[in-house]
């Protein structure tokens, strides 16, 4: 599956299903891009009793994820199919020891969506595991989080990423991408860029973009705010990126005025990120803020 880092968790996820009692309800959490659904998906295959092998279209394992909207981000997880995957998940395994619906993205879940899945998770069968992956938990109902047991998953290290990738693709591993992307602990970013060049370059523009905000007049601000706000899990990534970009640039500041000015506004982006992340509040507004107090 092409999983890099996270062995500690993936160990321990291993153990769970040796010792055959997994709790009803999974929540695997953490930053864009470092593995969250791969993971899952590799305990999904553990619990199904196939490890190592993939679990689509196993009779009893469900993947539940958005669909691409028309302007090409992701369009919400609707109430019907979650219902429909709920009385799936209520029902007696066919041929695995249990069933697994597996719900990614689960904070685009639909507020009725939302409590559709409730009743399987208050009234749980015995033979059936909820899985659920987001980068947003703060966006999934406390009803719901409660329920679950967590799994964080957090940023994988530099070295093991490019480990990962002489793993993957021999030692002429295609690494066409800077060394600052390498440092942010997200293998997805390299994996995404090698699979659509196209897209990574569009990225790579808002970030430069943002690296020079102070220099952007307040419309061309705001129309950068319009532009990265259309996708909160892609805003959210833009944001993490820029605050590990503005840390790596401040590393050698000495003067202590400005880098307290330099910290407080990267308490602003880390504050506005956990906005976005955890939170339903209106993206556009939360960035415009952010820009207008940008340095």
């Amino acid at each position: 599956m092409n999983i890099i880092g996270h062995d500690r968790q993936r160990e321990f996820l291993g153990k769970i299903v040796s010792a055959g009692l997994p709790h009803h309800a999974f929540l695997f959490s953490g930053p864009e891009g470092i593995g969250k659904s791969l993971v899952a998906l590799e305990f999904a295959s553990g619990l199904l009793g196939i490890p190592g092998e993939d679990a689509s279209g196993k009779q009893d394992f469900r993947l539940i994820r958005p669909s691409s909207s028309k302007e090409g981000g992701k369009a919400g997880i609707q109430v019907g199919e979650v219902r429909e995957a709920a009385k799936f998940l209520s029902r007696f395994p066919a041929e695995a020891p249990r069933r697994v619906l597996m719900i990614d993205d689960a904070d685009a879940m639909s507020e009725s969506a939302q409590n559709a899945i409730l009743k399987p998770l208050e009234e749980p069968n015995g033979t059936s595991v909820l899985i659920l992956v987001s980068s947003r938990p703060g966006a999934i109902r406390e009803t719901i989080r409660s329920r679950s047991f967590r799994v964080p998953l957090t940023l994988v290290p530099e070295a093991v990423i490019r480990s990962g990738m002489e793993s993957a693709f021999g030692m002429d591993a295609p690494i066409d991408v800077e060394p600052f992307f390498l440092s942010l602990g997200r293998p997805g970013i390299v994996f995404g860029a090698l699979a659509d060049p196209v897209r990574f370059a569009a990225r790579r523009d808002n970030l430069r973009s943002l690296f020079r905000i102070s220099s952007l007049s307040m419309a061309e601000r705001l129309s950068l705010s319009e532009k990265i706000s259309e996708s909160v899990p892609e805003a959210v990534c833009l944001l993490e990126w820029w605050v590990s970009g503005l840390r790596f640039m401040k590393r050698n500041e000495s003067d202590a005025g400005k880098l307290s000015s330099a910290f407080r506004f990267l308490e602003e982006v880390e504050g506005t990120v956990r906005t976005l992340r955890e939170t339903n509040a209106n993206p556009r507004l939360a960035i415009d803020r952010l820009f207008l107090v940008s340095l």
